[in-house]
């Protein structure tokens, strides 16, 4: 089935955006790097496979990557996940690697880079299963590529851990606040879902992306890690930490067990250590403080109290 059968959806119509935060959210996280080289990576064998046809990318690597109803019930699974990595052009590819680098390393911050490389891969399978699903019930086939669920995903859940993280729009020359941004894109694809002026963009895809990012930030369920770093976060389930329980614990020999000693770091180290976080502070506010620094304040302060 050639292009002209079929939709590929993409993102022409959403608002283009110069996204960087106000102060930065620089870490050496891998997670974003390595989605970013593999969608790029992923590109250039759909150019070296396929051809263009009226401006998107067609046959090869992107037939056998994209998500469709039919690939589904030859129980072709990987397409769940796989079109997420595939792109119609390069305008495509760029606005959302773009949204990954911006909004992935924020995350990664917060949940460290496994966890983050987890999310996106959640948001973009279950959002691509929701276009599915609401194109094969209007009997609309479609067949589907783009990152933008899985970006729309970052997106919301940035947005629900640092609101108030000022960011910058092209051709909008003050900052607007990150959950304005979230409202925005959500607004924006309710709009053209109840309006049916969707055109070839996945706006089903979009908003299943976004519900996946709420849904994981009010859940507290963890894919893989333990928990989140960032203090003020309730208490979280991982399936990981789940099935962990089902294996045998081993009971400690009180005669072999190892002292514990606890790191009590010398009190210049610990003077330095709080004026950083003052200064963080002062900067991002105290939300922006992971749990560990939290920690070290907490422990200040009662170094601080002893000594009166």
């Amino acid at each position: 089935m050639g292009i002209h059968n079929r939709d590929y959806f993409r993102d022409d119509d959403a608002p283009r955006v110069s996204m960087q935060p106000s102060r930065g959210f620089s870490q050496d996280g891998w997670a974003v790097k390595w989605i970013i080289g593999v969608c790029v990576a992923v590109f250039f064998l759909q150019n070296a496979t396929g051809e263009v046809v009226r401006g998107q990318l067609d046959g090869g690597v992107t037939d056998l990557f994209a998500l469709n109803l039919a690939g589904l019930r030859s129980f072709q699974i990987w397409r769940i996940f796989t079109y997420g990595i595939c792109h119609a052009h390069i305008q495509h590819l760029l606005f959302n690697m773009i949204g990954v680098w911006v909004f992935g390393r924020m995350l990664e911050t917060v949940y460290g880079s496994k966890e983050t490389l987890a999310f996106f891969g959640l948001a973009v399978g279950l959002s691509g299963l929701a276009q599915i699903a609401i194109s094969t019930a209007s009997s609309d086939p479609i067949s589907l590529i783009g990152a933008s669920g899985g970006v729309l995903g970052c997106v919301t859940l940035a947005a629900m851990n640092f609101p108030r993280v000022p960011m910058h729009l092209m051709f909008i020359p003050v900052p607007i606040e990150l959950k304005w941004i979230a409202v925005g894109y959500v607004g924006l694809d309710l709009y053209q879902v109840a309006g049916g002026s969707g055109g070839n963009v996945a706006h089903v895809a979009h908003l299943g992306g976004a519900v996946v990012g709420v849904l994981y930030f009010l859940s507290g369920i963890r894919l893989l890690s333990a928990g989140a770093r960032r203090f003020g976060q309730r208490s979280q389930f991982s399936l990981a930490s789940m099935l962990s329980k089902f294996k045998p614990k081993r009971k400690p020999d009180p005669q072999n067990a190892p002292e514990v000693k606890l790191y009590e770091p010398p009190a210049e180290q610990l003077k330095r250590d709080v004026d950083r976080l003052l200064d963080k502070i002062n900067r991002e506010g105290k939300d922006a403080l992971t749990q560990d620094e939290h920690e070290i304040l907490m422990k200040a302060s009662k170094s601080y109290r002893n000594r009166v």
